[in-house]
Parts: C-alpha cells; structure tokens; sequence
C-alpha cells in the first residue's frame, strides 16, 4: 500500500471540496466543526487547512480563529503536480471512485493520506471515519535526534581532522593550500593555481552515518557530501589536465564551467564526465549499483566498455556494466539535499535504510515484516519518533526503539 501527501491544492482539485473563503460560510465551518457537526469531507478540509490531524489541537486553532480572524493562514499550495501523480498512484492501488456529496472516498477502508503541518509531511491513516474526530493515536516512542553538519577531513599526509571541533576560520596551517571553514558548515579551498609546478596532493572528505557536509573545490565547484559517504579530491586542480574526484556514498555536484579541463567522477562502477553541470550521484554499495541523475547540462556516463550521454532530467543507472537510461524525478532524487525524506513507492526496507544513516541507527527486522511501500515527505531534521509513529499509524507496521537500535515487525 502507498501513502501519499495530498497538499491544499490538492483537496480542491482532486476531491472536489468547494472553495472556503473568509466570512460567514467559514465561520459556520468552524463552528459545526466545535459542534461536532462535520461530515468527513469537512473535517478532512479543515485538517489539510490547519495543519494538523489533532483534534485538541485543531479545536484550539479553530476557536483562536474565531476569535482573530487573523490567527492563523492556511498553508500555500505546493508541490501539485507531484500530488496528481501520486494520487493516481492511490487510485491504482485501491481501486477508489471519487463520488459527489458527502460520501467521498474518504470512506473508502484503508485509505491513507498524508497533510502539511508546520514545514512538515506526515502519514496518517483511516481504516474508517471515525465516530469522534480524533484522526491518530500515535503512542509516544523512545527517540533518537537526526543528524547534522559533520565529517572528516583527512589530508595528504594522512592527518584526519574532526571539522566540527574546529572554529569557522582559515585551516590552512593543516596543509600546503589554503583552506578555511564557515560559519555555514562548509570548507572552502583557495583558488587553483596552475603555476606552482608542485605534483596534487590528495584529501579525502568523510561523513559518518548521522553526517553530512559541503565542500567548495579549488575550482569552484560546489560539493554536497550525503551521510556515510566519502569524497577524495585533489586540494588544488592547477597543474592536472582533468579534475578527477572519487565518490563512495552519495553526493550533489555544481560543477564549475572549465572548456578545457574535464571534471569526472569516479565510482566503484560508473564514470561520470562532465564540463560544467548539476547532478547527483548515489553509489552507496548496498544500493545495487550506482545512479546518477541529470538536473542541467550534459554528462556522459561510461562503465566498462558502455558509455550514454545523458539529458537533463534523465537518471543513468550502472548495473553489472551496463547502463540504463530512464526518466528522472530530480525533485526525488535531490531531495536529501534540500533536507528532506521524499519517498514514491518507496519499499519499507528501502525507506529504513536510508534513516539508518541518517539517524546512525542499525535496524532488525522480523520474520512477520510486511512488505510495504510509501509515497510523501518529511524533513530531515525532525526527530526519528515522528517519522516512526507517522508510519506506525498505518497499523501495517510496529517499531520498537532501544538506543540506537529499532526492531522491525508487523
């Protein structure tokens, strides 16, 4: 079964829900909703309106707007025409009709939505309207706080730096070329000089599980390294024909534009060649061969003896020396760098590794662990127990929290 994120525009558009505006039909919403008056179809407007699938919670919102009109704004409408492909992929998969009135296929058994509250998506489930408007009975669970901005930098000489010990400020007493961190979390090499006449020195940027960094090169080109993942790198391009890098892990590149000196990286599996683009690379070794997706320019790709050219807004993926060429949704697939989990029909296994090395967790699953896949979003940044209980309230899917370890089971 999937789960998807309808957004307000969503609700208009796809379930037919007439056009609130400010005045006395929203007020007689609001007060038939603290009446207990609403039909399902309402009741779901008003928590896709608000934010929130709580009831105190939407009972106190509800109230504080009516006495200011003012309190509170709906949220902006984004993301629709993900929204219209994941709905279809709803329709497919329970077969629902949407019907005019009341009786909408909010009744419908097992239908799951996902609403917009504070920045966040979350997934909940209806098994059934129920009798009282209580929407999620969501058991609080031992947690564990996301990653952040860390990594190591290991230089040439095989000195390993822990950034986050050091204070934003030029680091560049560590190594022969100027390097310097920022308030931001980034480190920033010196502008490549091709008149040095001293052979590359190599350094090599890691992140643990639970860690993520940036990197700006000696080039210019711009660098987000994703957690458990590790970038090696000449500190400065200036006496090399090509800029060559190494990848294990996975990484967005904004390549700097240089005609006449190649930028290539390199994977366990695959051969990216650009000259100035946007992409991202995932070669995690236990994701089944490396991918890479093409936001703009151009890239060639090459494994063994294959080589493509890719497009933008294609994604290449190399497995047992071959490369497959396919449509992309690089909103999907970058996701992890605008910091947040995004998931179409997404397996279960899947979706839990990768907040395995986000969280630093190791993961145990049972024998009876259902094979489900999920659609919708949630930032990076929220605690393990939220995105947790939002999928234990499917009741297809029970998690259990011991330190850094979760069990997995039906």
């Amino acid at each position: 079964m999937n789960l998807s994120r309808p957004s307000a525009g969503f609700v208009r558009n796809h379930l037919k829900i007439r056009e609130l505006t400010t005045g006395d039909n929203q007020r007689d919403l609001y007060e038939r909703f603290l009446l207990g008056k609403c039909n399902a179809t309402e009741l779901k407007q008003l928590i896709d309106w608000f934010g929130t699938e709580e009831y105190a919670v939407l009972q106190e919102l509800i109230q504080q707007k009516l006495n200011n009109e003012t309190a509170i704004s709906p949220p902006k409408e984004e993301y629709n025409e993900r929204y219209d492909r994941i709905l279809s992929h709803i329709k497919s998969e329970i077969s629902i009709q949407p019907k005019t009135g009341s009786v909408s296929w909010w009744k419908v058994a097992a239908v799951v939505f996902v609403t917009l509250a504070a920045g966040l998506s979350g997934y909940y489930y209806m098994a059934a309207p129920a009798k009282k408007p209580v929407l999620a009975n969501v058991k609080k669970k031992a947690d564990v706080k996301p990653g952040s901005s860390k990594a190591f930098l290991v230089l040439a000489g095989g000195q390993k730096v822990v950034l986050a010990n050091l204070s934003s400020g030029p680091i560049q007493a560590l190594s022969g070329e100027q390097i310097r961190k920022t308030a931001d979390g980034e480190i920033i090499y010196g502008p490549a000089s091709r008149h040095s006449g001293k052979p590359a020195e190599y350094n090599t940027l890691q992140t643990p599980k639970g860690g993520q960094y940036r990197v700006i090169l000696s080039d210019g080109t711009k660098v987000w390294l994703n957690a458990a993942s590790s970038l090696r790198y000449a500190a400065s391009f200036g006496n090399l024909k090509e800029r060559k890098v190494e990848l294990t892990g996975e990484a967005y590149f904004e390549v700097a534009k240089d005609r006449i000196h190649p930028f290539i990286v390199q994977t366990d599996d695959q051969q990216i060649r650009v000259l100035g683009t946007h992409f991202n690379v995932n070669a995690y070794h236990d994701e089944g061969g490396s991918r890479t997706t093409l936001l703009e320019g151009s890239i060639r790709a090459k494994t063994g003896n294959t080589s493509a050219i890719v497009a933008p807004g294609q994604q290449v993926l190399s497995h047992h020396h071959q490369l497959k060429i396919a449509k992309a949704d690089t909103e999907l697939a970058t996701a992890w760098k605008n910091n947040q989990f995004m998931f179409e029909g997404t397996p279960l296994k899947v979706l839990m590794k990768n907040l395995a090395r986000w969280y630093n967790v190791e993961i145990i699953y049972a024998a009876n662990t259902p094979e489900i896949s999920f659609n919708g979003s949630v930032s990076k940044f929220e605690n393990i127990s939220v995105i947790l209980n939002i999928l234990e309230s499917t009741r297809k899917v029970h998690f259990k929290v011991e330190g850094r370890t979760i069990y997995v089971g039906n």
